[in-house]
């Protein structure tokens, strides 16, 4: 003989069914969230590449080597080795805009990740974390962050080349970049020590002490 469900067996049900919905949609929108940030390398058939020489110095070391870049307007790669082919360093990054970002309206940098003997055991590095109580303003004091703005002013200088517009996010940064023919030649930036902890104009940001530098020249 079947028996039917107590209203309060019914009841128990219904609240474990919502509370698989509501874990189920939580779920998604992580994923979607983390997805939004993941780092593709750029697809061979389609990307831009280039090459060239790269220099970083700081006051703890001077690196010399050979950079090779492949982008697109989203992904960017950056792969930096010495002779003959010792890898130092990696860099990835997706660009976009973000809606976490309400001041920031240009496309940017959304996410940049550093691997290799150069990175001092690898990092991950988002703008929006800037905006954070507690951030990653003192992680940022590692001299090998710096590497972080590399494809941002690479892009920067890009987006001039072509009459566009592209924010670099990285803080307390002097660049600059030759164009021609379309794209970016050459390009350097120097991060300064900014113990204010707030945006200062150029002219006064350059009067600071200088953390690092880094040149990066392209073959034509």
């Amino acid at each position: 003989m079947k028996t039917s469900p107590t209203p309060a067996a019914n009841n128990n049900n219904r609240i474990i069914r919502r509370s698989l919905r509501c874990a189920l949609a939580a779920v998604t929108c992580l994923l979607s969230a983390c997805s939004a940030l993941i780092v593709h390398p750029p697809a061979a058939t389609t990307a831009t590449q280039r090459s060239g020489q790269v220099k970083f110095t700081s006051k703890d070391e001077q690196i010399v080597g050979d950079i090779a870049i492949r982008h697109d307007s989203e992904n960017f790669l950056a792969e930096i080795t010495k002779a003959p082919g010792v890898p130092l360093l990696t860099i990835s990054a997706k660009f976009g805009t973000d809606p976490a970002m309400k001041e920031v309206k240009d496309r940017h940098m959304l996410i940049v990740r550093a691997t290799g003997p150069l990175s001092h055991g690898g990092w991950t590095w988002r703008p929006r974390d800037l905006t954070k109580k507690g951030g990653s303003g003192a992680k940022l004091k590692d001299h090998s962050r710096a590497w972080a703005a590399l494809p941002e002013v690479f892009m920067w200088g890009e987006a001039r080349a072509k009459g566009e517009s592209f924010r670099v996010c990285l803080p307390d940064v002097v660049i600059h970049a030759h164009t021609g023919g379309g794209e970016v030649r050459w390009f350097d930036y120097t991060r300064h020590e900014n113990p204010t902890n707030v945006a200062l104009p150029i002219r006064d940001l350059r009067k600071l002490p200088a953390m690092e530098t880094v040149v990066c020249k392209l073959d034509q």
